[in-house]
């Protein structure tokens, strides 16, 4: 765990050189830094649920000021306990295995960012909210959402079979005192898109990217991601051909650097890789009624689309386009120089204030034993 103007402890040296072969092959550590005061808790793996109903939280919180970092590449859908009341959201973990915290992603950026979202893709999702008597999660108030494109489809053609169409899978959500429409993780929130300057999110199973940059161009944003390794803390992870279809999980596995392009058209948003050109999915902005009447449809098979907006391209029409193609006034290949530069200048900055001593690349050269001995050693002397 990095905090600014925290002191680094001798005993942190000692779990390095333990979890020295995972850190080698771990993802790139990223730095964000607080937009506003809040509050870092346990994990749901440190609450002592055994004592309380409501959960007691083992262990300290920390206050975070703005403009104090973390450094993590750790994004999941989950959900953080505050005096007894869960929150679930987009969840940043940072710090030691063993000693870790949770912060809400909508309260971080990266630090190095050259821009941050705007209101023409970004929407302030409330927490969403746990209901014990159905065992369900269901979303808070909001105006807006991005969702899959096919969700319009599916509420015109006024049948919730329609989605068993796409997802048939959804059928094995229903349980002994529920139907597979009843549960919320089939309803829109399934497939809500969420964009964060931490943080983006194309659906609840699918694994989030932790953004290092985000770049606004003419027809949207160009973001630099790592795909998040901790995305699937609380499920399976997928094989590689079970999200974004096969090609990107051919191409891009956890852990892995992706530049997405983000194309805004109208009330349509259009996600692809640089580079690999993969589609990854085509969203729709909706608005409070197609919110509600969407939910309404998946739970009672009925809407009433009387007053619901419907989405459109910016020259009015609907639909995929064939292919993406970069405007001309945009090189790719200046982003990534530009990409490259500022990542070269971050991890150089990063050396000078944590040089390694020589001492330590001994070790790592030597392995892990031995890293532990001279570790314990260099502990055992200054304490």
């Amino acid at each position: 765990m990095y905090i600014q103007n925290h002191i680094r402890r001798a005993s942190f040296l000692l779990l390095f050189s333990i979890l020295l072969p995972s850190i080698l092959i771990a993802q790139e550590q990223l730095t964000f830094v607080a937009v506003r005061d809040n509050v870092a808790y346990p994990p749901p793996g440190r609450i002592d649920w055994s004592t309380s109903l409501l959960g007691l939280i083992v262990g300290e919180t920390i206050l975070l000021r703005t403009g104090d970092t973390i450094t993590t590449a750790e994004v999941v859908y989950g959900f953080i306990t505050i005096l007894g009341e869960t929150r679930h959201h987009l969840v940043i973990y940072f710090g030691e295995p063993s000693n870790s915290y949770a912060v809400f992603a909508k309260d971080f950026r990266p630090l190095n960012t050259e821009d941050v979202f705007g209101e023409d893709i970004f929407i302030d999702h409330p927490y969403d909210r746990f209901e014990p008597a159905f065992g369900d999660i269901n979303i808070g108030d909001v105006d807006a959402m991005w969702v899959p494109y096919y969700y319009a489809d599916i509420l015109l053609s006024q049948s919730r079979d329609s989605l068993l169409e796409i997802h048939p899978y959804f059928i094995n959500y229903a349980a002994r005192d529920f139907f597979w429409y009843e549960r919320s993780i089939v309803n829109i929130r399934h497939g809500r898109a969420m964009f964060y300057n931490s943080a983006i999110m194309l659906g609840l199973h699918r694994t989030p990217f932790a953004v290092r940059n985000i770049i606004r161009t003419d027809f949207g944003y160009a973001v630099d991601c790592v795909v998040s390794t901790f995305g699937y803390a609380f499920l399976e992870r997928p094989e590689r051909t079970e999200e974004f279809g096969t090609s990107f999980w051919g191409t891009y596995w956890l852990g892995d650097t992706v530049i997405l392009f983000l194309h805004l058209d109208g009330d349509y948003l259009d996600i692809y890789t640089a580079d690999s050109n993969i589609h990854l999915g085509t969203f729709i902005r909706v608005g409070r009624e197609f919110i509600t009447q969407y939910q309404s449809l998946i739970r009672t098979n009925t809407a009433d689309l009387t007053n619901v907006q419907w989405p459109s391209r910016a020259e009015g029409s609907t639909g995929i386009p064939p292919v993406f193609v970069v405007p001309d006034n945009f090189r790719h290949e200046t982003l990534i120089e530009d990409l490259e530069d500022q990542e070269s200048a971050v991890v150089q900055q990063n050396n000078d204030a944590t040089p390694l001593p020589l001492w330590l690349w001994f070790v790592i050269i030597g392995g892990v034993v031995l890293a532990g001995v001279v570790v314990m050693l260099f502990v055992k002397r200054k304490g």
